[in-house]
């Protein structure tokens, strides 16, 4: 089914955005090819999904609140549903989903979830405002996962930080985390392969960086990717596609220990009623 796609520009940031889920189809910066893959469902059928109500997958795709169970799939809904135009201006593009009957049955909370783009300084901005239109508390988690275009094998390229780290790499063992985690020394420069990524994607929580670029090996930088707030950030591919992701998280998978209990969920926000949140991050190059 094809759906309406939004075209937006600001300064040397150019955009295509599908109103199916308010999804990034084409990112292009100053006369550069676009950043993003294009689509190609033998590796995956997305691009660049925004992921809301949930990150990650729970544990048999359901949750309890206030005793009664729902169900919902891997990353939520929104993805999946198709978002209104708000405003596309000089300013920003404005894409928005509200709960309708269909969400309620699967996520028992009157929400507002905004997508917002602009841009700045050779960076595309994404922001997720969301708003609890309740009195009572709302509970979510949100995150992006776009996927940027590669060639050739993904030995061919590496992400560079601003300083080394040591970090708990969180492990995935069925689409759920193990409770399992193992330590990774990055000495600014992290070298793909597929290898990295037998294990699933490579996740660190409270990641000790806000900025991070990939690069082609031999010295051409593709993108600068920065967030300054996340919770957690994927790194994550197949092998031999055409594309890496870098994901940012506020919010994460189940683990094999979870109760299933939407309350008692680990990586979730409160949020409280009438309040409102936001939440950024921004890829590009820098100038």
């Amino acid at each position: 089914m094809n759906h309406e796609i939004i075209h937006w520009a600001c300064g040397n940031v150019r955009i295509e955005v599908s109103a199916f889920g308010a999804e990034l189809r084409s990112v292009c910066v100053g006369g550069g090819d676009n950043l993003l893959w294009s689509k190609d469902e033998q590796f995956w059928n997305r691009v660049a999904p925004n992921l809301f109500p949930i990150v990650g997958r729970l544990k048999g795709d359901q949750f309890r609140f206030s005793d009664k169970d729902f169900s919902m799939k891997q990353h939520g809904f929104a993805r999946d549903c198709v978002f209104t135009v708000v405003s596309n201006d000089r300013e920003s593009l404005r894409l928005r989903l509200v709960w309708n009957d269909d969400t309620f049955s699967s996520y028992p909370f009157h929400f507002q979830y905004d997508v917002i783009y602009s841009a700045q300084g050779g960076l595309l901005w994404v922001d997720y405002e969301i708003s609890n239109l309740d009195e009572d508390p709302m509970l979510y988690s949100v995150g992006g996962h776009p996927g940027f275009a590669i060639e050739g094998t993904l030995e061919n390229y590496e992400l560079r930080f601003d300083e080394k780290f040591v970090a708990d790499r969180w492990l995935i063992y069925g689409a759920y985390y193990s409770g399992v985690t193992e330590l990774m020394e990055v000495d600014c420069t992290l070298k793909l392969t597929d290898d990295l990524f037998e294990k699933d994607a490579i996740v660190f929580r409270q990641p000790p960086f806000g900025h991070v670029s990939l690069w082609e090996l031999g010295g051409k930088k593709l993108l600068d990717f920065v967030c300054s707030e996340w919770d957690a950030v994927g790194f994550w591919t197949k092998r031999g596609a055409p594309f890496f992701c870098i994901e940012p998280w506020w919010g994460w998978a189940d683990s094999w220990e979870d109760s299933g209990e939407l309350l008692e969920k680990p990586g979730m926000y409160t949020l409280a009623g009438g309040a409102l949140k936001r939440h950024r991050y921004g890829f590009g190059l820098m100038d």
